[in-house]
């Protein structure tokens, strides 16, 4: 059971599939991020690895990772957020697929396998610091907004030493950056070779911008993409941005398509649990009560069906089932109690 702090509350992602906790008083996460995540997910693939720096209550990495089954690690320093992060994966059942860390950016070297990665994703703070400018007097959105813990450069350097040889990074940051964003990436080995402009409408100048630079490739060959247009006449999101914020009816028709499959946990007669896989639950449980659902539980009968999650993916079911297996008797303890179930 997800337990909400103080000023907390949870807010849906992709119309209603993902949940995020939010802090009222803080910055919640917008059309940046969910932008920034729309398009790395395309480059990803399901057994690619990705670090996601800077990433806040994991917006980013949740949408990222609904569309596959590659592995995250996500970074977040501050203490309030970081938690947010893991309690919103925990809403999400992606407790298997991402991984969050607390610590700045610049020690992810540390613990963090260099040259390991296939996507680096980057919302980093968009302002400099400099002497004498005023920065936002709440501590949390001022370290979210400026340079106070980290610089540009130094996230650019970290995601060039954690990408693979032609890994690509993804970064969305402000037009007016974007000089020293290609300074910093030819510094540290990476080249740009793609930029999408965003517009608010036709005629003004680009407001934000995303980046995609790949590691150790020829710095020529970059591609300045049409800008793409934000809002309408009365300040709506057009329609091609509509459906980046929310799930089509054909991909909707898609996941319904697809049906459904579950993990589920057993009680075993000698109070052990056993996790698995299965595409009809009332069947499998009385196969299991019959001797033949598994080896394990057919000397431990009868077995009762206690937990179980839902999921449209086939892929997702089994990992999560393997995912539970390879934790121990204190742990499964401790994750069913979470979950509200009493054994």
């Amino acid at each position: 059971m997800v337990e909400l702090g103080k000023n907390e509350r949870i807010d849906y992602m992709y119309s209603d599939n993902l949940k995020i906790i939010q802090d009222k008083t803080a910055f919640s996460f917008s059309l940046d991020t969910l932008l920034l995540a729309y398009w790395a997910k395309q480059a990803i693939h399901n057994r690619d690895k990705v670090a996601d720096l800077c990433a806040g209550n994991c917006a980013a990495t949740i949408y990222m990772a609904y569309f596959n089954n590659a592995k995250y690690d996500a970074i977040e320093i501050q203490n309030e957020i970081f938690s947010q992060a893991q309690r919103s994966v925990e809403l999400n059942k992606m407790e298997n697929q991402i991984h969050v860390h607390q610590d700045n950016v610049k020690n992810a070297p540390k613990f963090l396998r260099k040259d390991s990665y296939d996507v680096v994703v980057v919302n980093p703070p968009y302002f400099k610091t400099p002497q004498g400018h005023e920065v936002n007097p709440d501590p949390k959105k001022a370290i979210a907004r400026h340079e106070i813990l980290v610089n540009l450069e130094e996230i650019i350097e970290v995601a060039s030493g954690l990408l693979k040889m032609k890994g690509k990074m993804f970064m969305v940051h402000r037009p007016e950056r974007l000089g020293e964003i290609a300074y910093y990436c030819m510094k540290h080995d990476m080249s740009v070779k793609f930029i999408q402009p965003f517009v608010s409408h036709r005629g003004m100048d680009a407001n934000l911008v995303i980046v995609e630079a790949v590691k150790h490739t020829a710095f020529d060959g970059t591609v300045l993409r049409d800008a793409i247009e934000v809002h309408d006449k009365d300040g709506e999101f057009l329609p091609h941005i509509q459906r980046i914020i929310r799930e089509s009816d054909e991909d909707r028709k898609k996941h319904d398509e697809q049906g459904k499959y579950y993990f589920y946990v057993l009680l075993c007669k000698d109070g052990s649990f056993y996790g698995g896989f299965t595409n009809d639950l009332q069947h499998r449980l009385k196969m299991h009560n019959t001797g033949k659902g598994a080896k394990y539980t057919k000397a431990r009968r009868p077995v009762k069906m206690i937990y179980h999650e839902e999921f449209t993916d086939k892929s997702a079911a089994l990992k999560r089932e393997y995912w539970f297996k390879h934790h121990d008797r204190k742990w499964k303890e401790k994750f069913l109690k979470e979950h509200n179930v009493h054994f």
